[in-house]
């Protein structure tokens, strides 16, 4: 089984606005409302292309509730904590004349400490040495970036492998505990390293120092340049796929999902990483974070370009 941890869920409401201007009246042409958080994001491509999920996280109030009801819909499995206070809500402002979106994201409920001894318990009771667990996104501030190491090494002690996809706190707690797993963006592995990372080569460089300290395998998405993925012994250039783009929004979930899924299936690793970026173009063509087909995706899968050393 696959299993997504979200700390901090989210409705992802998405407006489309033709010229959006800051300070002048904006009107509105479409609107959607989904589901969201990256683990959450993770679960509903794994639903699209054929796989099965378990989510978890936080969940609270009316937002929280209308989040679960979709999930239930979807026939994703989930158990989520309840907690005091309201689920927050994203907002992303799509342009249709720039094809530019705007993100802004609310900061998520309180957590208290009875709720996070809730979820590891959940872990404890549900994961074993056959899962997948993927950790993903950011945590409401009340949540220590420790307990981020914490879950990991939860997941860990059962067996399961572990996948991150974090950025700032979240993932320099995170490696601590040695995922299998990681997904930054170049800024992200800027960030960790502390220089700049200009060329694959640099990037390559920077995603074995990781891996000397204990991270297995190093997925690192590109936007528009495509992706890079890293071991110890191997390096894998995925050129990007041509799409319209409409939302950035959710991409680098998309390729966590198809990994994963690919990683459940034992898929040579060359098809795991084709249907990895498949899936996030996908997740660019598609409006809001609505994932994209499985029919999509595999047919796509033929064009991706991958080099590897």
């Amino acid at each position: 089984m696959i299993i997504t941890i979200t700390l901090n869920p989210a409705i992802d409401k998405t407006i489309e606005i033709t010229d959006f201007r800051i300070g002048a009246l904006n009107k509105v042409v479409r609107t959607e409302q989904d589901p969201g958080g990256k683990g959450i994001n993770v679960s509903r491509v794994l639903h699209a292309l054929g796989g099965e999920s378990f989510a978890t996280g936080f969940l609270g109030g009316s937002a929280g509730r209308f989040i679960k009801t979709r999930l239930d819909a979807l026939g994703i499995a989930s158990q989520f904590i309840e907690v005091a206070g309201e689920t927050r809500t994203n907002l992303k402002i799509f342009d249709a004349a720039s094809f530019e979106t705007t993100e802004i994201n609310e900061l998520g409920p309180e957590i208290q400490a009875e709720d996070l001894e809730a979820l590891k318990a959940v872990l404890e009771n549900k994961v074993t040495h056959e899962d997948i667990v993927i950790l993903s996104g950011s945590a409401p501030k009340s949540v220590s970036a420790d307990y981020y190491r914490l879950l990991i090494e939860t997941a860990k002690a059962a067996g399961a492998r572990v996948l991150l996809d974090a950025s700032g706190q979240w993932f320099e707690a995170g490696i601590q505990a040695h995922p299998d797993f990681i997904k930054p963006n170049r800024a992200e592995l800027e960030e960790h390293v502390k220089r700049p990372l200009k060329t694959d080569e640099a990037l390559i460089e920077a995603a074995r120092e990781l891996i000397s300290d204990g991270v297995k395998a190093v997925g690192i998405t590109l936007g528009s340049e495509g992706a890079l993925y890293v071991t110890a012994v191997s390096a894998h250039r995925m050129h990007p796929l041509k799409v319209r783009v409409h939302s950035a929004v959710g991409a680098g979930d998309a390729f966590v999902a198809a990994y994963a899924l690919g990683l459940s299936r034992s898929m040579p690793i060359e098809t795991l990483l084709k249907m990895a970026v498949a899936a996030s173009a996908g997740a660019v063509e598609t409006p809001g974070t609505k994932p994209p087909t499985k029919e999509w995706v595999e047919e796509k899968m033929k064009d991706v370009k991958i080099v590897s050393n």
